[in-house]
């Protein structure tokens, strides 16, 4: 009888997500095209979309039904009836917005780090959390959780932040840290993963089954979704693919390893390439070295072209090996503009396998909010899948001490 009662509850669940999945892609539609386009039974229908009107993440739309034969009532998302809180761990602050499950941004706000501590981390994200839980227009709007992207592999299952090179930080348990500060359901991950989530759920990549997103800036990564789910190991490594190798014995990377991806394409390698090559001019931000050019300083083209080269070889390698339908380059970095970009896609048309089926490749353009909207994603995404617990969830095994 146990087992039964679990089968029972595994099929609802699934049941739940395709239901969603549909209204999320489709918008509002009736119960008899749900059935059609999930081929679930009308009994399975009625049971789930009761749940879920009665959890207040369905609404009727009434107004609609007159467009459909037979006028049934229309069922779509409540996407303003629950918000949730997505945060960006920079190297001198967070980046926090508050936001629909349609990821539409009702508030933001930036919080200065006061040191490069965990403690301090999660004494500015607390700061964030109150700030945004304050400004909420209708207090009585659920708040499901909080979604922390940061740079670096990211054991997810645990919420542990296994080892960031850039903040030199090793088996740090940020997901316990926040629940126990913040009382809410908390859920980190790679800051590329969170970007990919957002896509998936929201964004361009919506209709795309097996899709890579790229992000480019202060570091160089990649989230893989294979048929449908962002793919994550159990050790949190998948992505890295600043760390691919372009250069054999090349430039150091803060990784510690030499010829490092990221070592030739990162906005700070990029400034640091030029201010290798001409010391003299000092730049600080890759900006400069737009602005350079926009002043017909050719100096920085064959550093953006090189980097764009290197980038574009890596991709069709990636687009070899996993054959996505779509390829999404997002990230701050993308403001380096045509230079770059345009000898990244000359360099993936060459080097990509004739004759295989070439994704799109699409850039994004960025906002300041665009990483907390990712790892608000993260949060509607369990929401959606109904794994939410409505209870701080379980604390992590012991770790090695760091």
């Amino acid at each position: 009888m146990r087992a039964r009662k679990v089968d029972q509850g595994a099929a609802r669940a699934m049941n739940r997500r395709l239901i969603l999945d549909e209204l999320r892609r489709e918008g509002p539609m009736s119960r008899t095209r749900i059935a059609q386009q999930t081929s679930l039974s009308a009994a399975s229908i009625t049971i789930v979309t009761s749940d879920l009107l009665a959890e207040g993440l369905l609404i009727e739309h009434p107004e609609l039904a007159r467009q459909l034969p037979r006028h049934p009532v229309p069922l779509g998302i409540n996407y303003a009836g629950h918000h949730a809180i997505g945060m960006k761990l920079l190297e001198t602050e967070i980046q926090a917005v508050l936001t629909d499950l349609a990821l539409n941004v009702v508030d933001q706000i930036r919080v200065p780090l006061d040191g490069p501590t965990p403690d301090h981390v999660v004494a500015a994200a607390r700061v964030a959390c109150d700030h945004l839980r304050l400004t909420q227009r209708d207090p009585l709007t659920p708040l499901i959780g909080v979604g922390l992207a940061m740079a670096g592999i990211i054991d997810t299952a645990r919420g542990v932040c296994v080892v960031s090179h850039r903040a030199g930080w090793h088996h740090v348990p940020f997901g316990d840290l926040l629940r126990a500060n913040l009382g809410v359901p908390v859920w980190i991950d790679n800051d590329a993963n969170a970007f990919a989530t957002a896509e998936r759920l929201v964004g361009r990549a919506r209709q795309a089954i097996d899709f890579v997103v790229v992000t480019l800036g202060r570091g160089i990564g990649a989230a893989i979704v294979l048929n449908g789910q962002v793919y994550r190991t159990p050790r949190g490594g998948a992505g890295e693919l600043g760390h691919v190798l372009t250069e054999p014995g090349g430039r150091p990377c803060e990784c510690g390893l030499r010829g490092c991806l990221q070592a030739y394409v990162s906005s700070p390698d990029l400034v640091a390439q030029f201010n290798d090559a001409y010391p003299d001019v000092g730049v600080r931000q890759v900006e400069e070295l737009l602005a350079l050019l926009d002043a017909s300083d050719d100096r920085p083209l064959p550093i953006l072209q090189d980097a764009g080269r290197r980038l574009g070889e890596a991709l069709a390698n990636l687009t070899d090996l996993l054959d996505p339908e779509l390829i999404i380059i997002g990230g701050e970095g993308v403001v380096v503009g045509d230079a770059l970009l345009s000898a990244m896609q000359a360099a993936f048309q060459a080097r990509h396998l004739p004759d295989a089926w070439q994704p799109d490749v699409l850039v994004d353009r960025w906002s300041d909010d665009a990483w907390g909207r990712g790892a608000a994603g993260l949060v509607v995404e369990h929401f959606f899948e109904g794994s939410l617990s409505w209870a701080v969830p379980p604390r992590p095994p012991h770790l090695p001490p760091r």
